[in-house]
């Protein structure tokens, strides 16, 4: 040690909306300057992951007309801290709530762009749901005509309550 400070040893711990996370005193920060979305590391948030349903967007007319399968994950972040002491359902927002409001979107009405499909998603969960302060929907396509192998492509959106 020179001058006084002590060294920093630092440990990667995965990654969070694409940034690298290090361990510092056992708990995960932030690498680079980008510290925008750090307010969600220490939240609490519901996670719904891998939600298929069959849906009719799309901007080309067999799209709209045979459909096909869209892959859902949604992140909503809450406070909760009451649900975990309560152990009361009343307390937090049901799963099931939110897989609703997804599946109505995607069986839904038609849109033309993903980007609307998880607006629509992300916009209602909410407006339904005042406890919750931000939601994450991506939204997926895995069988797309495109010349290559791919898992999927779609959108990804983070939408935050307005005060």
């Amino acid at each position: 040690m020179f001058g006084g400070k002590r060294s920093e040893r630092r440990v990667r711990c995965g990654a969070y909306f694409g940034k690298k996370l290090f361990v510092k005193e056992s708990k995960c920060i932030f690498s680079g300057p980008s510290m925008g979305e750090r307010e969600f590391v220490d939240k609490d948030k519901l996670i719904l992951r891998g939600l298929k349903f069959h849906g009719f967007h799309g901007v080309k007319p067999e799209e709209k007309k045979l459909g096909q399968k869209f892959v859902i994950d949604v992140d909503a972040w809450l406070d909760l801290n009451d649900a975990g002491k309560s152990d009361d359902i009343s307390d937090t927002v049901s799963y099931t709530d939110i897989y609703r409001i997804v599946k109505e979107v995607v069986e839904g009405p038609s849109q033309n762009l993903l980007e609307s499909v998880a607006h629509l998603i992300a916009n209602t969960t909410l407006l339904k749901h005042p406890q919750i302060s931000a939601v994450r929907v991506k939204v997926g396509k895995p069988h797309v005509a495109v010349h290559g192998t791919i898992d999927y492509l779609g959108v990804e959106i983070l939408r935050y309550k307005k005060n």
